[in-house]
């Protein structure tokens, strides 16, 4: 059976999906209540990371023709993504990466633009200045680390102790093992905390961050007392699809300043057990669903 998701708008081209990334989000909007905080009307098609290739363009579209590889974080009220099809639009696909398979690529999008929008349109990250990223062997978190060292920051992150050498790898200058000690005893004074986790973590975190400097939370929104008890700025995060962002991580990622952890492959008919790992908060990288062949 063939499945379509999406508008009829101009606008909107047809993509032939290869595959699909799996992110908490989408295992969240099976619950009433977050699809309705999310903006998604249930029942739905979820998955909001694909690459594929482009099957058919509206009328005004100009800046892709069909048989062109692509990879899209489509907008959390269309979604659609675990398909044989699936609507994008120009505002939300990019070229794929050409030196990323298919699979590779569908880890990338959503979590690729949170780590970028977080660190780089929010919070401001510069060359020279420190940030502390929590769950750094996340989906977020591997991306988040890459992007910040391509920008000249120094980074220390957290991980539980099998991710240690990951965070390594990624190029993290400073790795803490949240199992056996306190970040707060290690960071100090950064410039930029990256937050993925919330709660004690993120109420911790403020006490870390240098005059003037920024927390960015991507589950819970910064409390006003203490960013001002502390002379700091905060913001929550809300992930939106940006072309040309996502042509910047590709160009990264081309140019070997970025790499791609997919830690599992499930086909499409085990999209469940996909989201139930997803679900446990504690998956290295990206998952990824599999939905055809790469093409010849």
């Amino acid at each position: 059976m063939k499945m379509c998701r999406g508008q009829s708008r101009k606008k909107i081209k047809l993509v032939r999906v290869m595959a699909a990334g799996v992110n908490p989000v989408d295992e969240a909007a099976r619950s009433q209540k977050f699809a309705q905080f999310l903006g998604i009307k249930l029942p739905a098609i979820p998955g909001y990371d694909i690459s594929g290739v482009v099957e058919k363009t509206g009328a005004k579209i100009t800046k892709f023709k069909t048989g062109d590889p692509v990879y899209a974080y489509i907008a959390l009220d269309k979604g659609g993504g675990y398909a044989d099809y699936a609507a994008t639009t120009e505002q939300e696909a990019s070229a794929k990466p050409r030196s990323l398979t298919y699979v590779e690529a569908a880890g990338v999008p959503l979590v690729a633009l949170t780590a970028w929008q977080a660190l780089i349109d929010t919070a401001k990250l510069g060359a020279g200045q420190t940030v502390l990223i929590h769950g750094g062997s996340g989906g977020v978190g591997t991306f988040a680390i890459q992007i910040a060292k391509a920008r000249g920051a120094k980074v220390i992150a957290t991980a539980s102790t099998p991710n240690q050498d990951l965070l390594k790898q990624l190029g993290a200058d400073v790795s803490i093992d949240y199992t056996k000690q306190k970040f707060d005893d290690v960071a100090k004074d950064v410039d930029v905390v990256l937050d993925s986790v919330g709660k004690d973590t993120l109420a911790r975190s403020y006490g870390v961050v240098k005059k003037g400097g920024f927390i960015v939370s991507l589950v819970a929104r910064p409390d006003p007392t203490e960013l001002e008890k502390h002379g700091i700025r905060g913001a929550s995060l809300g992930v939106e699809p940006n072309s040309s962002e996502l042509a910047e991580i590709g160009k990264l990622i081309d140019e070997k300043k970025i790499k791609v952890i997919v830690s599992q492959v499930f086909p499409l008919s085990e999209a469940i057990k996909a989201q139930e790992q997803v679900a446990t908060r504690h998956t290295r990288g990206k998952i990824v669903l599999k939905i055809a062949d790469e093409p010849k």
